[in-house]
């Protein structure tokens, strides 16, 4: 008598140590198939039943797709988010910060250095390394350049 070596999935081999208690789509695939090849031969299984799993095995792929697309949309709002506030640099910002000792709202300004992305939230980098949270910001302006002196002939 021959046993397909198939049968014998979780005794032969070793054991895929996933760290993970959440059964995928392959786990899924391997339960059915063996499903189907350790079913009694004198009572398969019902068209019902194969056609709910198969719709069960069928929205969890969907599932699967859409989680990676949300994932991919997510990643590129965040890098777009950070090219268009990259016109900020170079402007003077003014915000309200809490004092530490007080706890007194103040007002504070700087030039904007830097757009950075810190732990996943946006940060104004000043010109002496202050981070700022845009929902801090109450004004933002262009920052007055120095009026190079002119030698007074102009076009010879």
């Amino acid at each position: 008598m021959n046993i397909d070596p198939t049968l014998l999935w979780g005794s032969s081999t070793p054991q895929r140590q996933t760290g993970s208690q959440i059964l995928g789509k392959d786990d899924f695939l391997k339960l059915l198939i063996t499903q189907l090849q350790m079913q009694d031969p004198l009572q398969p299984m019902q068209d019902k039943e194969f056609i709910s799993q198969m719709a069960t095995f069928t929205s969890l792929e969907q599932t699967n797709n859409m989680t990676n697309l949300l994932t991919q949309f997510v990643q590129s709002q965040t890098q777009n988010l950070l090219s268009s506030q990259a016109e900020v640099i170079g402007k003077t910002i003014t915000w309200t910060d809490l004092t530490d000792d007080t706890n007194d709202e103040q007002t504070l300004s700087g030039i904007v250095q830097a757009v950075t992305l810190k732990d996943g939230k946006l940060l104004y980098v000043t010109q002496d390394g202050q981070e700022v949270d845009p929902q801090a910001v109450i004004r933002i302006e262009v920052t007055q350049q120095p009026v190079p002196a002119t030698s007074g002939t102009e076009g010879a």
